[in-house]
């Protein structure tokens, strides 16, 4: 009976461990890289694309981009010009995830858009 137990808890573990609710791809490396200051403008490119493919195509259980990766789009996009794809971006964050609104307008604000 015991043995049973430890089974079950053991199984009960892994299925939740191995619950995805949001896809990241490559999303650790991205931020890193636009964290730098000089960035060519070919690397940018590359980023704006990963990004796109991470806001546009979620995956994961919940099929939407995982908590602050629209924000982080969003100032990607303020940072090379692309001000009312920024904003929206920033929107998007809000909409979907209402706690985040206090931060993004603040943002918002600050930057100017």
């Amino acid at each position: 009976m015991k043995k049973l137990l430890i089974i079950c808890i053991i199984a009960l573990v892994s299925v939740s461990c191995n619950n995805d609710l949001y896809k990241y791809y490559d999303y650790d490396n991205l931020v890193f890289s636009y964290g730098k200051r000089d960035i060519p403008d070919k690397e940018i490119k590359k980023l704006v694309k990963q990004y796109d493919k991470i806001v546009s195509q979620p995956k994961g259980k919940r099929k939407l981009p995982a908590p602050g990766v629209c924000a982080d789009y969003g100032y990607l996009l303020f940072r090379i010009g692309k001000k009312d794809e920024a904003r929206d971006m920033f929107r998007k964050e809000v909409v979907l995830y209402p706690e985040s609104e206090v931060f993004i307008n603040k943002l918002i604000e600050e930057l100017g858009l």
